[in-house]
């Protein structure tokens, strides 16, 4: 299934909060917010441990971070003055949460109060996903649902071209173009991304369209080489299917297509 970068809101959250539909500037150079517990990030709402930004926040590159939310650590040793957040604030008082976000230019750890609406900045050191993107973004999961795959596949585009500097359009477009068996539409969307934001996942993606394309020995000698690479990784099940669909017998294919189904790969589990 698709990748989903944004979360829906539950319900509307007052007017300084953050929404889909607002760019957060970039906090002042030398800013101390969200260093420390007492000098958080605002950024309201938390319910349901949403991460910060609805899944828009992105390295300062445009890749997609490994974030970890560590949960409530403290609260400030001055109480916010900012607008509520509309979420429960657990008796009262601020709640920090610590949030541990990994990017290839190195870890690091920011503290967001998420039950208020205030210090709304993106540390320089970060970067968020234009709002302009999510209209498309949320076009295309509306039309593929409803079976339109030709409008989903043309709002998927419509997202790159908002954000093309942004890894997660690019995942995102991929998804549409798999979900809709477009497999050279897919092709293409995985080879621009392993261009512009190189690694295995990407790699992994391309290396499935590559043999549902058709072509089996360009995919064969990537999966083999991605294998063995990262015999572990997290792409081990996609890539194992993608040695099912390339397999020399039948036998083969089935005994691999069930392996990677086992270890979690769905599109490769027998229907």
């Amino acid at each position: 299934m698709l990748l989903t970068v944004l979360a829906a809101l539950a319900g509307t959250p007052p007017a300084a909060c953050p929404s889909l539909t607002t760019d957060p500037p970039a906090c002042p150079a030398g800013s101390l917010l969200g260093a420390s517990v007492d000098t958080p990030l605002e950024w309201g709402p938390a319910a349901d441990g949403m991460q910060p930004w609805w899944g828009r926040i992105s390295c300062a590159d445009g890749r997609i971070p490994v974030i970890k939310r560590h949960g409530g650590v403290g609260t400030p040793e001055t109480p916010s003055q900012s607008t509520p957040s509309g979420q429960p604030t657990f008796g009262g008082g601020d709640v920090v949460d610590a949030w541990e976000i990994g990017c290839p230019s190195g870890h690091q750890v920011l503290y967001t109060n998420l039950y208020r609406c205030g210090n709304a900045c993106v540390p320089t050191t970060l970067s968020v996903l234009p709002a302009a993107a999510y209209p498309h973004l949320d076009g295309a999961q509306r039309a593929l649902k409803s079976g339109n795959k030709d409008l989903a596949i043309s709002e998927a585009r419509a997202a790159t071209d908002a954000a093309a500097a942004f890894e997660r359009v690019w995942v995102f477009r991929g998804g549409v173009a798999e979900d809709a068996a477009r497999w050279d539409e897919a092709l293409s969307v995985w080879t621009e991304a392993v261009k512009r934001f190189p690694g295995p996942v990407s790699e992994s993606h391309r290396a499935e369209a590559l043999a549902r394309s058709g072509k089996k020995d360009e995919a064969k000698a990537l999966a083999a080489s991605l294998l063995a690479a990262t015999p572990d990784a997290p792409t081990r099940p996609r890539l194992l299917c993608v040695q099912s669909l390339i397999a020399d017998t039948p036998a083969k294919a089935k005994v691999l297509a069930e392996q990677s189904c086992a270890e979690g790969y769905r599109r490769c589990c027998a229907p």
